[in-house]
């Protein structure tokens, strides 16, 4: 089994970071829960696994604050085989025809052996309007034994008639911290050998989505979690390359810059990754001098830059760096864009030093 459905929550604790599944879970506690939700938010940040664990609370046999996790409902809510636990795709099951027979006429039947019947439907924002519509009718006066968890990437394109009967709770990206914690956890639980800089690649990698990052994880855990592995994986290039392109900028060596971006393009590296990965370096330097960032969490290399070079040019800078990141993505010839793109930031810095 993926590392993502051996660590998917199973408790509404174990969802990381997310005001939702409090004020659900205490919902659930007071029994004022609501007959319909809409759960949104970018791919990866819980929004069915919030479902899921909401649908355990609701028929769990023992459920105290938490699903027990222990009972035959759960068991059977975990394993997707519970009879009143709908889950439905609505990327492929999105015509109207399909929410007449299997959302519709199903929602009218009494549950089979719990209290509730449940109908999760992933993606729904990919239902016909014609399917929506359907839906409204039933959302507006549901029988009492049915809940709805509507979970989008695009709550826009969900109808403001299902939007308005419904609770709306948006899912946030991850931090970085909240990523890299969860990583550090599984790899100590899975007794992984890793490296503290491996699994911060890992976590800016995943931008937001746990998902994302186990599954980064799992790829890498057949061989050492190190740094050097970990960007192979991700054909980013070593580390030193990123402080080598700026200290070109910083030095204004053009010849420099231009080989470092010749050897890595014929290396086959990903240069928009190599091009954020320096803006990034600028803009921690801009925080160690705004806000004094502790001794101890600090890099050497980025410190010689907060040092050496003013705020005002890492602040520009950075903002060059990231559009020409944002430049390379819109064309094939990326080598050409990043080595003028760098000889311009370059020849900027070179003439606001004079």
């Amino acid at each position: 089994m993926s590392l993502y459905n051996t660590y998917r929550p199973k408790t509404f604790k174990d969802i990381r970071a997310s005001k939702s599944s409090e004020i659900i879970a205490k919902q659930i506690s007071l029994n004022k829960t609501a007959h319909s939700y809409i759960l949104s938010g970018p791919p990866g940040t819980g929004k069915t696994t919030l479902a899921r664990v909401s649908s355990m609370a609701l028929l769990c046999d023992n459920f105290n604050e938490e699903p027990c996790g222990i009972c035959s409902s759960c068991i059977s809510v975990m394993d997707d085989n519970n009879p009143d636990v709908y889950e439905i795709n609505c990327a492929v099951n999105n015509g109207v025809d399909h929410v007449r027979d299997n959302i519709i006429q199903l929602a009218r039947l009494a549950p089979i052996s719990g209290k509730y019947k449940i109908f999760i439907l992933d993606e729904c924002h990919m239902l016909t309007t014609q399917a929506q519509t359907t839906l409204i009718k039933i959302t507006e006066e549901p029988p009492k034994h049915v809940k709805f968890f509507f979970c989008t990437t695009d709550p826009n394109k969900i109808l403001r008639s299902i939007q308005t009967r419904s609770q709306t709770f948006p899912m946030k990206k991850l931090s970085d911290k909240d990523i890299f914690d969860l990583l550090e956890n599984v790899c100590d639980k899975e007794n992984f050998i890793y490296d503290i800089d491996a699994l911060n690649i890992i976590a800016k990698e995943a931008e937001g989505s746990a998902r994302t990052a186990l599954s980064i994880l799992d790829q890498a855990s057949v061989s050492d979690i190190s740094d050097e592995n970990i960007r192979e994986l991700l054909n980013k290039s070593p580390k030193f390359v990123s402080y080598e392109i700026l200290d070109a900028i910083f030095s204004c060596n053009r010849s420099q810059a231009c080989r470092l971006i010749q050897s890595s393009h014929a290396e086959g590296r990903d240069l928009c990754a190599l091009t954020l990965e320096c803006a990034h370096i600028t803009m921690t330097a801009i925080n160690y001098v705004l806000l004094k960032t502790k001794k101890e969490d600090r890099v050497t290399e980025i410190e010689n830059i907060a040092r050496t070079v003013k705020s005002p040019y890492l602040v520009e800078i950075t903002e060059q760096l990231y559009n020409l990141s944002c430049n390379i993505r819109q064309t094939v010839s990326e080598d050409i864009v990043v080595m003028t793109g760098l000889l311009k930031i370059i020849d900027w810095y070179a003439r606001n030093q004079a």
